[in-house]
């Protein structure tokens, strides 16, 4: 009997639109699963580089909350806010890798916290980083952002 997960259709209304930093950071989505887990990238540009030519640390958390966050929400129905995480960097992610990718897998989907693990790897499928972050749940829907006002207005 085969147990691994078994990928779920994308919802049509691609959420990204809905989320302005992933979209501004180069990050996404690729793939959600049966099991709660989920599968993003990151695309590397030199906004994501530190001065030494490395994908900044920041980058790494980022995609991983990002994704683990996405996880939480397509397991669960709920949005989540992030209460707590760690986080350890392996190896150094090299500018030289045009993405880096993230599997965020739930080690508990409970009814007020979720806890997932996520594992960055490189393009090689070299783990880079890895964490475990815990979400809360939210009793409510997210509401629309209203807009920015102006600057200077």
């Amino acid at each position: 009997m085969d147990s691994s997960p078994k990928p779920v259709p994308m919802p049509e209304r691609h959420f990204l639109s809905g989320d302005p930093y992933a979209a501004y950071n180069h990050m996404k989505v690729t793939d959600i699963f049966d099991d709660g887990s989920a599968v993003g990238e990151l695309t590397v540009c030199p906004e994501s580089l530190n001065p030494h030519g490395i994908i900044h640390g920041g980058c790494l958390a980022s995609l991983a909350d990002t994704v683990g966050g996405w996880a939480v929400y397509f397991a669960t129905g709920k949005p989540s806010v992030t209460v707590n995480y760690a986080f350890s960097f392996l190896r150094p992610a090299l500018g030289t890798n045009k993405k880096l990718y993230c599997r965020a897998v739930p080690e508990k989907l409970g009814g007020r916290l979720c806890v997932y693990r996520q594992i960055i790897t490189d393009e090689e499928g070299v783990e880079v980083a890895n964490g475990n972050f815990t979400f809360y749940l939210m009793d409510h829907p997210v509401e629309e952002r209203p807009a920015r006002p102006e600057k200077g207005g």
